[in-house]
């Protein structure tokens, strides 16, 4: 729509000199868990523009096998230089991202199919014929769902809206993670082992009600090679649990309508290479979904919001436009704001949540450029930040107005 694309042509040229002043980065911790007997290493990211962005809140993708560093950055790389942006501008496409390592723990034989295993159900048999490398699949998730979400939630502006991404077994215990515990709101499963234990994931994901979840919700699973005849194939129970998955992952009917899954094969390539082509489809599919979909989702429940937007020399001809009723559904004239004074203007309105808006001067031609948030909608995602006070860029606060000298 008219109204983002100007929007995003604008922030080509002025927000990445904004956003010099403080770059990407990467940030390792190590956290004790009441899970475990050793401690955690994670990686966290942030994107550019983090810290001068403080009226953005950002969704998290958590990503598994974060001890191979390569899978870690290989997201927040692709979704820089190889994911297309949403061509309306308006759904940010930046990400907190969330490592979690698995350790190599020799001293106590603990590794990583200890993590992403649960305990047997048919005997030790295939992947649990070792004896010992499994089970800890559930203390995984409780770690992250009772002490590193939270530690998230609490140390950095997190829309509450969460992605988890896994690779081969990693990306086993995310499909399981969805079916057992809801972990997270959507999910990426890259090359995920469906045949162990009797077929146990395949089995799960074919009984459980995707339909109870009325909430949005992005679903992706692939596979390479290794269901091909040939130099790669892994056997006919790999490739019958990963049918059975992609079958229900394939009927659109066993989903509620604002479900979006994808499914992919890649046969020229093998299990580990897979990943990077695999990730970018995935990333590229959620971007649509989040265009798409989550866009255009409202809660039922309203929240009563205060925003202020703030300026030196203010017009009283400042709107506020957005996604619902209360909005003026994305009317470029939408709501007129409060001018309490020349440098404040506010207004307070009951919404749905998540609420996406921007503000105007009454035309998508002269549309408010804020200093501290960043690019496309301005969104209240949940009743934990309701108020707002957003910045205009002092240089050139409005578009299609000259910029000061």
């Amino acid at each position: 729509m008219k109204k983002k694309t100007l929007f995003t042509m604008l922030l080509t040229l002025v927000f990445p000199i904004a956003a010099l002043a403080q770059l990407e980065s990467v940030k390792e911790i190590t956290m004790k868990s009441q899970y475990f007997n050793h401690e955690r290493q994670v990686l966290i990211y942030t994107p550019a523009g983090y810290k001068q962005y403080d009226q953005t809140y950002y969704d998290v993708i958590y990503v598994f096998d974060a001890q191979d560093r390569t899978m870690f950055d290989l997201v927040h790389c692709l979704l820089n230089i190889a994911c297309k942006p949403d061509p309306d501008g308006g759904r940010s496409t930046s990400y907190i991202i969330v490592g979690i390592c698995s350790p190599n723990l020799f001293d106590i034989n603990y590794f990583r199919n200890n993590d992403y295993l649960p305990m047997p159900l048919h005997g030790n048999k295939g992947l649990f014929n070792e004896g010992y490398y499994y089970g800890n699949s559930p203390d995984l998730k409780k770690f992250v769902r009772n002490e590193l979400k939270p530690y998230i939630d609490q140390n950095y502006r997190t829309s509450g809206r969460t992605l988890g991404i896994g690779h081969s077994l990693s990306a086993s215990f995310v499909l399981d993670a969805m079916i057992t515990d809801d972990l997270f709101d959507d999910y990426i499963a890259v090359s995920p082992n469906c045949a162990y234990d009797e077929y146990r994931l395949a089995a799960d994901i074919e009984a459980y009600r995707f339909k109870d979840r009325t909430a949005p919700r992005f679903v992706y699973a692939s596979m390479a090679n290794e269901i091909e005849q040939g130099p790669g194939y892994w056997g006919d129970e790999w490739k019958t649990g990963w049918e059975r998955v992609a079958t229900v992952l394939n009927d659109s009917s066993r989903f509620a309508e604002n479900t979006v899954t994808a499914v992919q094969t890649f046969p020229s390539y093998e299990h580990y290479t897979s990943f990077m082509p695999s990730l970018t489809a995935a990333l590229n599919e959620y971007i649509v979904f989040g265009a798409k979909t989550l866009v255009a989702y409202t809660g039922k429940e309203t929240s009563p919001v205060h925003i202020e937007l703030r300026g030196k020399h203010l017009p009283d001809d400042i709107y506020i436009t957005g996604n619902q009723d209360a909005l003026a559904n994305w009317e470029a004239k939408g709501i007129k704001m409060n001018l309490v004074n020349d440098s404040t203007a506010a207004i307070d309105l009951r919404l749905h949540l998540p609420a996406q808006f921007k503000f105007t001067r009454g035309s998508w031609n002269r549309e408010a450029i804020i200093e501290n948030a960043d690019a496309g909608n301005h969104v209240i995602h949940d009743r934990r930040h309701t108020t707002r006070v957003y910045r205009l860029w002092e240089r050139n606060p409005w578009m299609g107005e000259p910029a000061a000298q």
